[in-house]
């Protein structure tokens, strides 16, 4: 029996008193490691603690800004847009490999990690728009191809399970010029790589409206956002996923945490944001062990082993604080790993 494997989708909200402009600058200037790699290092660590199986380095940088800044840097590249594949690097990598290290001189075990990267298609349109330079979309792949390469040359202590691309406007957007076949090679270039290294090569989209597709591509996971919009399950074909040796990362919990606390502030006839002890509601009725894990029953009934991961929707950058955030991550493991027990018993 495979046992679903628990991922998370990176993004966190900032420390109390930390802003994403101060991790940005301190990342790009470099004049305050010490308290970047201590913020960067303890989530990293609390992501594991509260038993997410596959952590994601932890991300409180734009996830499109975060590469194309370096991408568009001239002094990174060798033409424009060009990248040298040594400056291709992802700062974050080098600092959860010193927990990676503590982790396998605790437990013996090597951590297993998952790695996210902004997608060809959305660097695209931030970089150009609605326009279609197919020559610049197939550099950016190769860019984020060096990424990859980096990431895999970076991970000294730990084990680089899955390699994510960040696709949210494959399928969301008419603003995409370029054609199927255009799209199809861009991800190909950008994900050949970690397949030979064996990864999980994922892709994160909002909906599933285009995976097809990319079942013709080396792409092997397809990440989706089931928990808020349970009927994007009915876009797939369980065996289009089969013939294409394809699987499925299906979200099972909700992020969408405006939406959320919405719901609170009309069952309490409350303002959330502003009475704060009621936010603790969304993680201890809404977002419960018990409602995550029949989310995911209800996708392995129609899926089944098609499924190979589960995660939280969406990242959480955006939710009130780390302790709210926290609290979702390790709701989720619960209910994965009930889940896992319940299926390992009844089979």
């Amino acid at each position: 029996m495979q046992e679903i494997i628990f991922i998370d989708e990176g993004s966190l909200p900032t420390p109390e008193g930390i802003t994403r402009e101060w991790v940005k600058a301190a990342a790009e200037n470099r004049d305050e490691d010490e308290q970047l790699f201590s913020i960067v290092r303890e989530a990293f660590r609390r992501k594991i603690d509260v038993g997410v199986h596959v952590p994601t380095y932890p991300q409180f940088r734009d996830m499109i800004g975060q590469f194309l800044d370096i991408i568009k840097d001239e002094k990174n590249c060798h033409e424009p847009y060009v990248l040298k594949e040594e400056n291709a690097k992802i700062l974050e990598l080098e600092i959860i490999d010193e927990v990676a290290k503590q982790y396998r001189e605790e437990t013996g075990e090597t951590l297993e990690v998952r790695v996210c990267i902004a997608g060809p298609t959305d660097m695209y349109l931030q970089a150009f728009g609605a326009t279609a330079f197919v020559d610049a979309y197939n550099i950016l792949a190769q860019d984020i191809e060096k990424f990859i390469k980096q990431a895999f040359e970076t991970a000294k202590n730990f084990k680089i399970k899955v390699i994510a691309l960040d696709e949210i406007s494959l399928g969301l957007t008419d603003k995409i010029r370029f054609s199927d076949s255009e799209i199809i090679s861009a991800l190909t270039l950008a994900s050949t790589y970690t397949r030979q290294q064996g990864a999980d090569m994922e892709i994160h989209l909002y909906s599933p409206l285009k995976y097809k597709l990319i079942c013709e591509t080396p792409i092997n996971v397809i990440g989706f956002e089931y928990a808020g919009t349970p009927s994007y399950i009915d876009l797939l074909d369980k065996q289009v996923l089969e013939d294409s040796n394809t699987y499925v990362g299906v979200g099972v919990s909700r992020t969408d945490i405006f939406s959320l606390v919405n719901l609170i502030n009309e069952k309490y006839g409350v303002n959330a944001w502003k009475e704060k002890e009621y936010l603790q509601k969304v993680v201890t009725e809404l977002e419960t062990p018990d409602v995550i894990k029949k989310r995911l029953e209800t996708a392995y009934s129609i899926l089944g082993d098609r499924i190979k991961y589960a995660n939280p929707d969406c990242g959480l950058a955006f939710w009130p604080d780390q302790e709210l955030a926290f609290k979702l991550l390790e709701n989720t493991a619960k209910a994965v790993n009930e889940f896992n027990a319940e299926r390992k018993i009844s089979e």
